[in-house]
């Protein structure tokens, strides 16, 4: 008898878990899909924090100026609301944060305290150590909410000092999967294979992209689309000397000298920009694949300065290959703004994979 009902329990445990998931299921089903352009946050946030230092540290966060870029281009674009008036249509906004701090008595800071269970304005209290949460799919399928709390304004805006990067990376690896989504609904599967066929990697290639150059240890592929341009390569090379990370600016110098020149006037080659007054190469150690690897953000050009514009670059090795790889999407769109058509370039690096 007793072990009937252990098998009982056990079947009712079984069955509210299983009733749980499908409802959590179905009324994800019924939910909004997140819209918002890709590279837009919504931030939901108390007025007065919002016009003073608090406020004023977020836009030098989310605002700041992506590096490389010839004219200063914002990382994110924001969109303030307050939280009074976030109806149902702003609640499906694909990038949203909210802000808040327990020392704010303003009625827009207690709409905001009554996003948080009691549980978690408890836990705010007692642990200064937390500042942030992030939620998915919380009001609309497809979206993320990075909640951002302290007990004081002063706490939390020392913690945002403390972790700007760490905050920047998860909205940029956001706009790089959704551009990544965005870019191949349809792709050159048969141009995929063939750089697959012929190089020790393989790269997803968007539709109407073209091949532009493939020899040993060297593939370059490109789209024109008016005075818009944009190109990927990828070089390669047997891996002899860790230095090669401190001299990443320098590698790219050989590899555009030899590899990206004109092919009617042989004289006519990729440079570098360099001016004195502005440090145009920006390198940061990261992670790119599980590897170790380095960030390079900078200005091309071509050496008889007709064209030029900004890249991005990194540098890594495979360790299973015994290869350095230094692969780099750059673009061209004289007069316009490009820090979109950079991030695309960059979504499409994002695919690299050694060959298996």
């Amino acid at each position: 008898m007793r072990k009937k009902n252990y098998f009982f329990i056990a079947c009712t445990i079984w069955l509210f878990a299983f009733c749980g998931e499908t409802q959590d299921k179905i009324a994800q089903e019924f939910m909004p899909t997140a819209k918002g352009e890709i590279g837009t946050i919504m931030l939901v946030m108390d007025q007065q924090q919002w016009d003073h230092d608090l406020g004023t540290q977020l836009r030098g966060i989310l605002r700041e100026p992506m590096p490389g870029l010839p004219q200063d281009e914002p990382l994110f674009h924001l969109n303030r609301v307050s939280p009074k008036k976030l109806n149902t249509t702003l609640k499906s906004s694909a990038n949203m944060i909210f802000v808040v701090t327990l020392d704010s008595k303003t009625s827009e800071s207690n709409v905001l305290k009554g996003f948080l269970t009691s549980e978690s304005l408890r836990m705010i209290k007692l642990d200064t150590s937390l500042f942030m949460s992030i939620r998915k799919d919380e009001f609309a399928k497809g979206q993320i909410i990075l909640y951002l709390f302290g007990n004081t304004e002063k706490d939390l805006s020392q913690k945002l000092t403390k972790n700007k990067e760490r905050i920047q990376s998860l909205f940029e690896k956001r706009v790089r999967d959704r551009t990544v989504r965005r870019l191949f609904k349809s792709h050159e599967k048969s141009l995929e294979k063939v750089v697959q066929e012929a190089h020790s990697f393989q790269i997803k290639i968007p539709s109407g992209w073209q091949q532009a150059a493939s020899e040993p240890g060297f593939y370059w592929m490109r789209y024109l689309n008016g005075s818009k341009e944009q190109n990927v390569f990828v070089y390669y090379e047997p891996y002899t000397n860790i230095e090669i990370f401190d001299q990443v600016p320098e590698f790219r110098d050989r590899i555009t000298k030899q590899f990206l020149r004109d092919s009617e006037k042989n004289n006519l080659f990729i440079t570098r920009q360099m001016r004195d007054d502005l440090n145009t190469v920006f390198l940061k150690k990261t992670q790119f694949k599980g590897h170790y690897a380095v960030e390079s953000r900078g200005l091309w050009k071509i050496n008889d300065n007709s064209l030029g514009g900004p890249y991005i670059s990194y540098t890594f090795v495979s360790e299973k290959e015994q290869l350095i790889y230094y692969i780099e999407g750059f673009v061209a769109a004289p007069g316009k703004k490009k820090r979109v058509l950079l991030q695309e370039v960059d979504a499409i690096l994002s695919t690299f994979k050694e060959s298996i």
